[in-house]
């Protein structure tokens, strides 16, 4: 599988494995499974082949990615391997998120039940309660940075 095609199935997979949703009431696992994810996915090396091969398109934009992925075969080396760099931090970013909610996910439901998913909003909901939940949950906010992310 090329390069622009992995990185596609990545993330229409990951869009459909951890997204946040509008419901409130619903357990964690129900909010994130009922709605779509919005990435932004920055690839500077890619600049000069954008303006080069695409231009008129703003960089880092849906169209400019439809573009550069029609061009695949005249990318640049750069540009390729920034395009690989992008999906190993948006893959390793997947990694954190689900790790985080499977240590969380028991403590959100109790917790943070009517917190609409978004901007942080859980996060900051269990920082809220972070004397009622488990050490797991704070470690693994902790350890992937999330803990920071929380809505201020």
């Amino acid at each position: 599988m090329n390069i622009i095609k992995t990185i596609s199935a990545l993330i229409l997979l990951t869009a459909f494995a951890s997204s946040a949703a509008i419901a409130e009431g619903k357990k964690l696992m129900e909010k994130l499974s009922n709605s779509d994810l919005s990435v932004t996915i920055n690839m500077p090396n890619c600049k000069d082949d954008t303006a080069i091969l695409c231009p008129g398109l703003s960089k880092d934009s849906k169209k400019s990615m439809m573009c550069l992925m029609a061009y695949e075969n005249n990318l640049s080396t750069d540009c390729k391997i920034g395009i690989i760099e992008a999906a190993l931090i948006y893959e390793m970013g997947m990694l954190d998120i689900s790790y985080s909610i499977n240590a969380c996910e028991a403590d959100a439901d109790k917790h943070c039940l009517n917190v609409q998913p978004g901007s942080g909003r859980i996060v900051s909901c269990l920082k809220e309660n972070k004397s009622k939940i488990s050490e797991a949950c704070t470690s693994a906010l902790k350890e992937t940075g999330m803990w920071n992310l929380g809505a201020k």
